[in-house]
């Protein structure tokens, strides 16, 4: 006995995932490494760093959010 169809199931977790990881990215890019010293990275300073970091979430929670758009579409077509 099946209580929810794994493509729902699927579509909704990235779509939560795909929040999560937008609302932390786009937070983190605004506030991270403010007032913060030391930590660089050779040339790079720590905001640098961050930047980095909070780009790649946020590509990552677009991508969530992409995948989770194909798998919702695919549950909701059929």
């Amino acid at each position: 006995m099946q209580l929810i169809p794994l493509t729902l199931a699927v579509g909704l977790l990235l779509t939560l995932g795909g929040l999560v990881g937008l609302g932390f990215g786009i937070y983190a890019l605004v506030w991270g490494g403010q007032g913060q010293r030391g930590g660089a990275l050779g040339p790079i300073p720590e905001r640098g760093i961050h930047a980095i970091a909070d780009l790649r979430m946020i590509v990552g929670g677009a991508v969530a959010l992409i995948l989770s758009t194909i798998a919702l579409w695919s549950y909701f077509s059929t």
